[in-house]
């Protein structure tokens, strides 16, 4: 069974079975466009013979080229969550810790941007979980753009309507469970055999219990736009071509052609009376013809110049260039080398672009993460910040270099947020400074407190009164 939904759904209102078909065919609509894009991101996209430049055999043969995954991985490197932390720099509270977790939260988070940027969004929602059959109070699951659907609202910011799909883990991706969520309430429906019935519906106060993860997006296309373009596409269709081209040029013309003049055909034929293969004949490294017996006449041999593949060469490093400027890629990521080396201004550029690129992600994506948080957490919701890897991917030693001149120019404090930012410090390591400063600062208390105590007291030590009197006088102790 093949990826399908049912058409009506016993138990769904009106309001609900309006919204319910406008979300399903607008998710079959996507669907095709949508696997195509994974199909290239897999590196599994079909040939597209433009009808004349590759002959039949060229269809046996597999050519693939990682351009498209290469786009969106270079990209997504960089859109790196490292942890979450509390506007004001304390410890995170345990119902964070424990929702981190319970669903494995930066993996998910890495892997829906991924989605994102080969689909151009993704979906991201908390589901309630089913805790007497093991799973944690919330659920964070994240659905691709080929298993979801979104109504968007412009007014608020975010979604009216989500159909998220959860698919059987087979190669039919059967669908098992839909969620149909709007401002009213999440409906819950489960297969059943042939069948699909409402188990649960929860009711929904503000936003809607799921957010897109957009990439691109704006008011045109609030759902954004793939990184695998269609420009993307069609470069990879090109050098698929040529690499073809030159496989078929390496097998076949890597000898190279004779020519014959005055030869008969019966010179080509074996005893049998067969004409031999053309391969055997153009692979004998001897060839050997007999004079014509009537006239004594030499058949002339001669051999055309092997085929160069410099053309291929060329037209692959034109492609890869166009690829490279579509995708903001230095074009010495594409694999290609080229005589001149992109210079370091260039490839400074490029990655400048890049980094533009993440932090306009990193902005949006961190609005959703943050929601839907909020939304699992509920009553003990606080205020917490992404804390986003530098897209820049500067070196330990730059950053720290750059962080040690700020500290001590009094632009920074030495222990505060910012500082850890800038040496791309992990959670676990922040945790254990703030906890080394906290007994620094506990121990630095201590000791005021007691020189304070010893300032105030003057000479009384433990109950007694030392005065001292003249020379002439004896030393006389008082209790007090």
């Amino acid at each position: 069974m093949s990826f399908s939904l049912p058409e009506n759904i016993k138990g769904l209102d009106g309001d609900d079975k309006l919204t319910y078909r406008q979300l399903k065919a607008r998710l079959m609509k996507k669907r095709t466009r949508n696997k195509e894009r994974n199909a290239y991101y897999d590196g599994k996209n079909e040939l597209h013979d433009i009808g004349y430049s590759l002959p039949p055999v060229a269809t046996d043969i597999s050519v693939v080229v990682g351009w498209p995954e290469k786009a969106v991985e270079v990209l997504a490197n960089r859109i790196v969550v490292d942890g979450l932390r509390t506007t004001d720099g304390l410890k995170l509270p345990d119902a964070v810790e424990k929702l981190i977790a319970d669903n494995a939260l930066f993996e998910s988070m890495s892997q829906a941007h991924k989605s994102a940027l080969v689909n151009s969004c993704a979906f991201v929602a908390c589901l309630q979980g089913d805790t007497a059959d093991g799973e944690p109070g919330k659920i964070i699951e994240v659905f691709t753009a080929d298993h979801a659907s979104g109504i968007w609202d412009a007014r608020r910011h975010g979604l009216e309507a989500a159909l998220l799909v959860e698919v059987a883990d087979d190669d039919q991706e059967t669908p098992q469970v839909i969620y149909l969520m709007t401002y009213e309430h999440t409906v819950v429906i489960t297969r059943s055999g042939r069948s699909w019935t409402i188990s649960s519906e929860k009711a929904n106060t503000g936003r809607i219990p799921c957010e897109l993860l957009a990439y691109r997006p704006d008011d045109k296309r609030p759902f954004g736009r793939s990184r695998i373009s269609r420009a993307v596409m069609s470069y990879t269709d090109s050098a698929v071509r040529t690499f073809l081209r030159s496989e078929l040029q390496a097998d076949l013309y890597s000898v190279g052609s004779r020519y014959l003049l005055g030869a008969s055909k019966s010179m080509f034929e074996a005893p049998g009376g067969q004409v031999m293969p053309k391969w055997k004949l153009l692979l004998d490294s001897v060839l050997v013809i007999p004079d014509n017996p009537q006239t004594g006449k030499r058949v002339d041999v001669g051999q055309f110049q092997q085929a160069s593949f410099q053309p291929h060469i060329d037209q692959l490093r034109n492609t890869a260039s166009l690829f490279a400027a579509a995708t903001s890629m230095p074009p010495d990521e594409m694999g290609v080398l080229t005589d001149n080396p992109s210079s370091a201004e260039a490839i400074d550029k490029a990655q400048k672009e890049l980094c533009l690129l993440a932090e306009s992600c990193q902005s949006s994506f961190s609005l959703a993460w943050l929601n839907i948080i909020r939304k699992a957490l509920e009553k003990d919701a606080v205020e917490l910040v992404l804390q986003w890897r530098n897209p820049a991917t500067p070196s330990r030693a730059a950053s720290a270099d750059a962080a040690v001149k700020l500290v001590s120019a009094g632009v920074l404090p030495a222990d505060s947020e910012v500082v850890y930012d800038m040496l791309d410090l992990n959670d676990d390591q922040r945790r254990s400074l703030r906890v080394y400063q906290q007994k620094k600062q506990a121990q630095e208390a201590v000791a005021q407190l007691r020189a304070a105590l010893s300032q105030t007291t003057g000479g009384v030590n433990n109950g007694i009164v030392q005065r001292n009197t003249s020379a002439s006088e004896p030393r006389v102790q008082e209790a007090s």
